[in-house]
């Protein structure tokens, strides 16, 4: 038996200053990111054991490499004796993907809960009172969402900087607004897109971590780009300079191009000081030639991904 049959699927772990990164994201084969310190999980993927530990899930949209393991990961939580989970969607998915899990629950003879969150574009989920999530429009064609991570904070306005604490509790009691909401973005998660207005959103441009996938890099994949609705490289290079995020991480990179090649590609276009805060998920310590990841599976259908 050859050394490839003993390859088990790796996860990426990326530390960016105050949150982790952990996911997995091949094009066409699975994607599914977390960050842990803030219970949320982008997408699914075939649900790996880590993402059970996430309350809530983001569908950016409806294609199996990003959805097929929602149902497991209901079913397990239930299981586990954990609370029922916190999907939200693109609301046009909201019928035909509950439709599905209560298929599931047919099948399993099992009631497992779920509570599934329709989202439109511009929306905020306040998950507490200091933390939401707002969904984005995204350009994969059909129903497709990104979604950013908020928080949410209360600020004193400025013309009451140096009155007493006494005294502004008096004005609080009194209606006195003493004080303004500010939004930071934290994290932005564009799952698959094109390039396209998304880019322009202030959220997208501002949070902290930015994760998009760059699909294709190569020249001959530009129609394969078009077709799929997804980012190639060129694409990519026209957004960066609206970008301030103080980290961006690369995903969905095709098994055609292997991250150790689409990394010096970049690097090659962008210069090393420009690529310092440019990761790639999958690009793993020591990977090979084509990268690691691209050795632990199948070769490539000869489709749009």
């Amino acid at each position: 038996m050859s050394e490839k049959s003993f390859l088990i699927q790796r996860f990426a772990k990326l530390t960016l200053g105050a949150y982790h990164v952990i996911g997995y994201s091949v094009a066409g084969e699975e994607t599914v990111v977390q960050v842990p310190e803030l219970n949320v999980c982008f997408d699914i993927g075939r649900c790996p054991y880590f993402a059970l530990t996430s309350d809530y899930i983001c569908i950016t949209h409806g294609h199996m490499d990003h959805l097929a393991g929602l149902p497991y990961y209901l079913s397990q939580r239930h299981f586990q004796g954990m609370k029922a989970g916190t999907i939200l969607l693109p609301a046009e998915l909201e019928r035909p993907v509950d439709q599905l899990l209560r298929c599931w629950r047919d099948v399993e003879r099992q009631g497992t809960p779920y509570k599934l969150v329709p989202m439109k574009p511009g929306q905020l989920y306040e998950v507490r009172k200091d933390f939401g999530i707002r969904a984005v429009a995204t350009h994969h064609g059909g129903a497709s969402l990104g979604f950013v991570l908020i928080s949410i904070r209360e600020k004193l306005k400025q013309e009451y900087f140096g009155i007493p604490g006494p005294e502004l509790a008096a004005m609080r009691k009194r209606g006195v607004e003493i004080q303004y909401r500010l939004e930071v973005p934290l994290v932005a998660y564009l799952g698959d897109t094109t390039a396209g207005p998304v880019f322009d959103d202030a959220d997208v441009q501002n949070a902290e971590i930015l994760l998009t996938e760059v699909t294709f890099f190569d020249a001959e994949h530009r129609t394969k780009a078009k077709l799929g609705r997804h980012m190639h490289v060129e694409q990519f290079l026209e957004v960066v300079p609206k970008l301030k995020n103080k980290e961006i991480v690369l995903m969905h990179v095709t098994r055609r191009t292997g991250v150790g090649r689409a990394r010096r590609m970049l690097r090659k276009r962008l210069g090393d000081e420009r690529m310092q805060p440019i990761h790639f998920l999958m690009d793993f310590e020591g990977a090979a030639e084509e990268g690691e990841v691209e050795d632990a599976g199948p070769p490539p259908a000869d489709t749009a991904e």
